[in-house]
């Protein structure tokens, strides 16, 4: 009996030890996926080979979870591997025996029907069913609005909650989680009411925005409901109630390019606005405001939109502003930028268009959301008058004063010389109007040497 009982225990510690694989299904129509699932507890860091499974399967998402745990006062690892497989025909295939670190996997039979036509690829759209979770008179249900979507596209994570009315209602949500995704409520709960069996019952329907970069095959931890139980009348204990488990594939870009941004959407506009003058002078300055709207879309990598070099201007970035909002059960996120613009040089000046490309979700097309270019007129100042004339004259002026003080024609010449000046500023050149000074300051001379010459003859 002794011998027996080791041998027993020798056996069970080495199925233990034994890699475990499994499927979501044994039967599937041809096109359609399946999930393989592989588990060891002695993979030491292994992989799994699956040179013989490629020959059968096309390997589309697989992703890796090490859970650590003890065993006999011993820390060990048990190391989970899913693969997304799609049948490369139809018939009776067979998943080969799987070496992970010398162990292997029992073989798995799959029967893959054929299908007469290929699936719609609207297909994709549709909900995802998932299988309720019922307890204590509650139904608990999640569904997702796409099960293979691009990198940063929106997934919708819906949580419905169906209890009686007797129940208080009092729940509290737990969101779903992924490692390194985004998860955003979308909106508030909404409750509607209903009958099963002629009862009353609530639903309750609350929403999540799932946001996810890398390529890969992700497993949703459910969302969870909590509440106490109190059908006996007394304070219960809390009761926690998870929804059914859901997964999604994030697939490869649907195509590259060399602008360090992906945008995959239903709906992309990108619009600005400015107030243009009617003549516009160098060293002038416009402000243009630059607007991004994007339907399903986290806000967080819109890209930069404005242009900050130009070889006839000086633009300067003012302000960048981003906010998100609820509309019709997804997220749309819009980003603004306010620039500057101020002209250095006269002439016609063009502004180029902008152009953000992205990819549209409902066709499954590239698009481009653009601006297009401008040309605007910008005029050199207008020159400055010549000021070099007045300063001349008013120094004559003064200058005649002062050599014509207490001289009977001083008023009769001063009064000349403003005529002169006043004239002068009208109509004559300055070559001319430095002709007629002389000319005066000569008769001035002439007038004050009379002037004194009779004098002195009077005083004789």
């Amino acid at each position: 009996m002794r011998l027996i009982f080791i041998f027993l225990l020798i056996v069970s510690s080495g199925l233990q030890a034994a890699v475990n694989a499994s499927v979501d299904r044994v039967k599937a129509s041809y096109g359609q996926n399946i999930q393989l699932n592989i588990s060891s507890d002695n993979a030491l860091g292994k992989s799994p080979n699956l040179t013989l499974l490629k020959r059968t399967f096309k390997v589309i998402g697989s992703s890796k979870v090490s859970r650590p745990y003890i065993k006999n006062s011993r820390r060990s690892q048990k190391t989970l591997w899913f693969f997304i497989l799609k049948p490369k025909r139809s018939g009776h295939l067979t998943i080969p025996a799987i070496d992970v670190n010398g162990e292997k996997t029992r073989p798995i039979k799959i029967q893959v029907v054929a299908r007469k036509t290929q699936a719609n690829a609207s297909s994709n759209k549709k909900t995802v069913p998932g299988k309720p979770v019922i307890s204590h008179d509650i139904i608990v249900k999640a569904t997702i609005n796409k099960n293979k979507l691009y990198p940063n596209e929106i997934l919708i994570y819906q949580l419905s909650v169906d209890y009686p009315d007797k129940s208080s209602g009092d729940f509290q949500v737990k969101p779903p989680f992924i490692a390194g995704a985004i998860i955003l409520p979308l909106a508030e709960p909404s409750y509607s009411k209903h009958k099963i069996r002629t009862k009353n019952r609530t639903l309750r329907t609350q929403s999540f925005a799932i946001f996810s970069e890398k390529v890969a095959y992700y497993q949703i931890e459910p969302a969870a409901i909590s509440f106490s139980d109190k059908t006996n009348g007394t304070e219960g204990k809390e009761i926690t109630l998870k929804a059914n488990n859901l997964h999604f594939e994030i697939t490869t870009k649907a195509n590259q390019n060399s602008l360090g941004y992906w945008l995959p959407s239903s709906h992309i506009e990108l619009i600005d606005n400015w107030q243009q003058p009617q003549q516009i002078v160098v060293g002038d300055s416009l402000t243009r405001t630059i607007e991004l709207t994007a339907r399903g879309l986290n806000v967080d990598i819109l890209p930069l939109m404005s242009v900050l070099t130009h070889k006839n201007m000086q633009i300067k970035l003012l302000d960048v502003s981003t906010q998100s909002s609820i509309e019709d059960g997804t997220i749309v996120a819009i980003r603004r930028e306010k620039v500057s613009m101020t002209f250095t040089k006269a002439g016609n000046v063009s502004l180029p268009p902008l152009d953000i490309h992205w990819w549209n979700t409902d066709v499954n097309q590239a698009r481009v959301a653009s601006i297009n270019a401008k040309s605007l007129l910008v005029t050199a100042p207008p020159e400055q008058p010549d000021l070099l004339i007045t300063p001349t004259i008013t120094a004559t002026v003064e200058n005649l004063s002062e050599d014509t003080q207490g001289s009977p024609a001083t008023a009769e010449q001063s009064q000349l010389v403003k005529q002169s000046s006043s004239i002068g500023k009208s109509w004559l050149s300055a070559a001319q109007l430095n002709g007629l000074i002389l000319i005066l300051f000569m008769l001035l001379v002439a007038s004050t040497s009379g002037w004194l010459y009779s004098s002195r003859k009077r005083k004789k």
